[in-house]
């Protein structure tokens, strides 16, 4: 069976710009990481269920059923507009000779009121086309509007889907872009620390070789569990790797960093995982690093890893701090 070449993110990047100019919409970075979502399911089939696969395909496609309906909607008020607008000008026009016409004495009083009568009745219906045009036009639109609301909703659902693990529930490497992104801009407005850790679990190769991936399985989504308990709410939890998770900690420094890390390291000792009556203790290994003024979130993650590569050669649930 050929290999399938990996999915190009430039690609995806290209293909999400041209939808967006297409539908006409904004290309805000909202807008464009929705479409980037969505059209990167479908473009990397076989790392995403059929149920993904399907939501995401819907969406688009609702999207472009609002945004005809919404087109053919208002190019039909312009119509509208055009035609009994053109009427009434003509019709103004009208009375506007007659009235001068009728100052001049140029044509009798009874054929000036006839005639007024007339202009005035065109202009009444133009009136009145017009303002039913403009209800009809209004009561459409209000409905694609709710489409629309509704299609943000789930675009912003297929987005947090997108952005999670299946396994765990925890951040996907896709998610934590967006999330770690944000993170840094915030703490450059309001001059606030920005910590990340990664974490690895320790040894986790034997677990797998002794009791099998499914086993594994349970122990990632244990581990991610405990994670889960010690963070706050405003923290965020990254299935980064295999056996790898890091942490995204806002206004954390690298002491507050360590202290959640020596927290976690203190839950999953007293909590292990029990596997048929069997006690499998699970320790990892960790960087931390914080948020310089000069560098941007890759270079942070970059000095976490280079601190977990020291913490993983220096022994069992060591703890490095980045330099």
């Amino acid at each position: 069976m050929p290999k399938v070449p990996p999915v190009n993110p430039v690609e995806i990047a290209r293909i999400a710009l041209k939808r967006l100019v297409e539908s006409r919409l904004p290309p805000t970075p909202e807008n464009y990481t929705q479409f980037y979502n969505a059209i990167a399911t479908i473009k990397a089939p076989e790392e995403k269920t059929t149920d993904e696969l399907q939501q995401a395909w819907q969406i688009l496609c609702r999207l472009d059923d609002a945004v005809g309906d919404a087109t053919d909607t208002t190019e039909q008020l312009i119509a509208s507009l055009a035609v009994n607008g053109e009427s009434m000008a003509s019709s103004l026009d009208q009375l506007q000779t007659a009235r001068e016409q009728h100052l001049a004495k140029v044509v009798p009083p009874e054929e000036t009121h006839g005639r007024l009568e007339a202009l005035l009745d065109q202009i009444i219906d133009s009136t009145s086309t017009i303002h039913s045009s403009v209800q009809t036009t209004h009561v459409d639109l209000a409905a694609i509007r709710e489409s629309v609301r509704h299609i943000e909703e789930d675009l912003a659902h297929n987005r947090m889907i997108l952005g999670l693990d299946p396994l765990t529930g925890a951040h996907n490497r896709q998610g934590f872009d967006h999330l770690l992104a944000a993170e840094v801009k915030r703490a450059r407005r309001h001059s606030g620390k920005l910590s990340v850790v990664i974490l690895d679990l320790d040894d986790f190769k034997l677990v797998n070789d002794r009791f099998g991936h499914l086993v594994g399985d349970q122990v990632l989504v244990h581990m991610a569990d405990l994670a889960k308990a010690v963070l706050r709410e405003t923290d965020a939890l990254v299935r980064y790797g295999g056996e790898e998770f890091l942490l995204i900690l806002p206004e954390t420094d690298q002491n507050g960093a360590q202290y959640v890390v020596d927290r976690l390291r203190v839950v999953a000792a007293r909590t292990p995982f029990m596997h048929k009556s069997e006690r499998i203790d699970v320790t990892f290994s960790s960087g931390v690093a914080m948020l310089k003024d000069d560098e941007n979130g890759r270079a942070l993650v970059l000095r976490a890893d280079e601190a977990l590569y020291r913490a993983k050669h220096s022994g069992r649930g060591r703890i490095e701090l980045a330099l």
